[in-house]
């Protein structure tokens, strides 16, 4: 089995499949927790609504962990969420080994090192082999978000993953996530922002595109999008889908997750 969080968008395709467990957070509207569908989430948020999260506590991740004999758990990135550090405190808790590893990204960049993950693991490899596996991947990952409105990064406490100048205006920003997050540049629109996502991932991949996916906060502009990167990047997406409210509630409405693997990879 793969255990994951919620701050890892998946593939509609492995949403319902027995052998991957989400471990959810808590998404939160004030003081109240948020139990609805994504659509109810971006709804509320487009009103108004400006919400928090909390990541799962090690007792949800230990209790997934010990759901199967064999576990390879797959994260966000350790330095954008506690999620690791709990992780490997509910994997000490286990009667068996579970691999954890930090797929150093986030949203649907963390979901195309799950899929892949899922697919050598369909094939017959150990957990030892598929966290060997999900690790070299992440090292082929890229990935890149568009922050339409920073103001989303100041409210929900993540404003210091900029530096000051490029939260002084609300303009859109792009930044990559390797680990961390390293702001690559502020932009004065977003089909500028779109272009410098592209220009990025060409670099970043040198000609070598394996794979890639789109995550989107409930973007009204999602069907050009994919049509203007498919065309760009020479390639249909691997999976697309909006952004789970984990994310979402970071990164705020329009806001854009791409994610691309070089060389080869099997989905």
């Amino acid at each position: 089995m793969i255990v994951t969080d919620a701050a890892v968008d998946l593939p509609p395709s492995l949403e319902d499949v027995p052998s991957v467990r989400v471990v959810p957070g808590q998404v939160w509207l004030g003081e109240e927790p948020f139990a609805g569908r994504t659509e109810q989430f971006w709804g509320m948020v487009r009103a108004g609504a400006f919400p928090s999260t909390t990541p799962p506590t090690v007792a949800a991740l230990a209790q997934a962990y010990r759901s199967a004999p064999e576990v390879l758990a797959v994260h966000v990135s350790a330095e954008l969420s506690a999620t690791v550090r709990r992780a490997e405190e509910a994997a000490a808790t286990t009667a068996y080994p579970v691999p954890v590893v930090d797929s150093r990204s986030l949203s649907v960049g963390a979901g195309l090192v799950v899929a892949a993950v899922h697919r050598v693991v369909q094939e017959g490899a150990s957990p030892g082999q598929a966290a060997d596996y999900a690790r070299a991947l992440s090292d082929r990952l890229h990935t890149f978000v568009v922050v339409q409105d920073v103001e989303w990064l100041r409210r929900s406490n993540r404003s210091g993953l900029l530096p000051p100048g490029h939260l002084a205006r609300r303009r859109p920003v792009v930044v990559a996530v390797r680990g961390r997050v390293v702001p690559l540049e502020e932009v004065r629109h977003r089909t500028a922002a779109l272009h410098s996502v592209i220009e990025h991932v060409r670099r970043s991949t040198g000609g070598l595109l394996g794979a890639w996916a789109l995550g989107h906060g409930d973007a009204a502009d999602r069907d050009a999008l994919l049509g203007h990167l498919t065309k760009e990047l020479g390639m249909s997406p691997a999976f697309h889908a909006p952004l789970d409210p984990m994310v979402g509630a970071h990164l705020g409405p329009e806001s854009l997750v791409v994610a691309a693997v070089t060389g080869a990879v099997a989905l």
